[in-house]
């Protein structure tokens, strides 16, 4: 079961099956922070995600809408830049 108070917002993306929804917390970066996409091109991040344990794996460069608590989308069409299966958490950035 997932702490909707920790992990309040959901990440929406189009998978094989349809719209996939996963539990997650939007955090804005707080400075200038770049990555390089697989194309080499720097891109500026905006926010850093958190996911529940044992989310599965996204794919870097799947193109998602954000949603919050109140059900408002306040993301829309952004891309996974990062993705990362820790032992103890799960991160991402866009």
């Amino acid at each position: 079961m997932v702490n909707n108070l920790m992990y309040p917002d959901k990440l929406v993306y189009e998978g094989p099956e349809g719209d996939v929804e996963v539990q997650c917390r939007f955090r804005p970066v707080k400075n200038n922070t770049f990555r390089k996409k697989q194309d080499g091109t720097d891109v500026q991040i905006s926010h850093d995600i958190a996911f529940p344990v044992g989310t599965q794996s996204i794919l870097l460069g799947t193109v998602f809408n954000a949603i919050n608590e109140r059900g408002e989308i306040f993301i829309y069409g952004q891309e996974l830049l990062s993705f990362h299966v820790g032992r103890f958490h799960c991160v991402g950035s866009c």
